[in-house]
């Protein structure tokens, strides 16, 4: 009488014992499958585990179905790198770890119960095993190292066709005027080599901003270049009007400076040699007309930055 439900009862023992090796071998296969892409791999020349694995067994990767939840964190989920944007940006998904660089790694194996067939096949269905391998790196993503990611991960909006044109127009304008040699004392003056050893940049500059709002670019990097209005609507001069008077304070300070080690060298006891002296009194002689011209310029910027403000005061609303 209980031979029978003791038989029954090892032939389930028996099969739950070998369907279960097929499991732990479907979660190792699918792991596998998919830890053998992973860049800069392609699997392509790995073949599968035998004789673990058989041959009509399935064993492949496909693109992640879910989401990857452990990645929804508020301090990673920024408009820059999800959207929206303004203005008419918009992100391209390249940094989406659930669109891009997620899949998973499949197995599947279909066996007859070792004993009690009637029971029918084991089927483990898919066993999948995810994986996010994406690190977006330069050459993962075969992006050149030395290369402007912002048309890779924007859509930029498109700007009228007017003005393009119009800044290769005023390129070519500032380019052809008569007095353009004359701009190199901006930023490659052969005085301010010759006094400091390098040279200075003095073009008014915005900075460096990584901002797409039109009102706080134009507050943070444009207003700070050009002519406002202040407290009590009074004019407050920008880098641009401000410049004459940056440049004849530093150009002057360093022409005084340098006469006056000139002039300590040349009344420093012991005296100089004969021939030094006279490299001295050449040199100072070169230095006089140019201190008296930025004086007598210095003189004159009061007047001039009062017919400035005058004019920007009839202009600025």
């Amino acid at each position: 009488m209980w031979l029978p439900i003791l038989l029954f009862t090892m032939a389930l023992m028996v099969n739950f014992g070998t369907f279960a090796t097929w499991r732990v071998r479907g979660e190792v296969v699918s792991r596998h499958a998919a830890w053998r892409t992973r860049w800069p791999r392609t699997g392509a020349d790995e073949g599968r585990p035998r004789p673990a694995w058989p041959t009509d067994a399935e064993m492949t990767i496909e693109p992640a179905d879910q989401q990857i939840v452990q990645l929804d964190d508020p301090e990673i989920n920024l408009p820059v790198i999800r959207g929206p944007l303004p203005n008419g940006f918009s992100v391209y998904p390249i940094l989406d770890p659930d669109r891009v660089g997620a899949f998973k790694g499949i197995s599947e194996v279909n066996r007859e119960y070792p004993l009690m067939p009637r029971l029918g096949d084991y089927q483990s269905g898919d066993i999948e095993n995810p994986l996010l391998d994406l690190k977006w790196q330069s050459a993962q993503m075969g992006i050149p190292n030395r290369f402007r990611r912002v048309k890779i991960l924007y859509e930029l909006p498109r700007t009228a066709p007017a003005l393009p044109r119009a800044f290769a127009n005023a390129v070519r304008g500032t380019l052809s005027i008569p007095h353009y040699s004359s701009l190199r004392v901006l930023d490659r003056d052969e005085d301010i080599l010759r006094y400091t050893g390098h040279y200075i940049d003095f073009h008014p500059r915005t900075g460096s901003a990584c901002e797409l709002d039109l009102e706080t670019v134009y507050a943070n990097h444009v207003q700070p270049l050009v002519d406002t209005r202040g407290a009590g609507r009074r004019i407050r001069f920008g880098q641009i009007s401000r410049l004459p008077r940056q440049m004849t304070n530093f150009f002057l300070s360093m022409y005084q400076r340098r006469w006056n080690e000139l002039e300590d060298e040349l009344n420093r006891t012991p005296p100089p040699t004969p021939r030094r002296r006279a490299e001295i009194q050449a040199e100072m002689a070169e230095l006089r007309p140019k201190i008296d011209q930025l004086e007598a310029y210095q003189d004159r910027l009061g007047r001039l930055e009062a017919d400035l403000a005058r004019r920007a005061d009839a202009e600025i609303p």
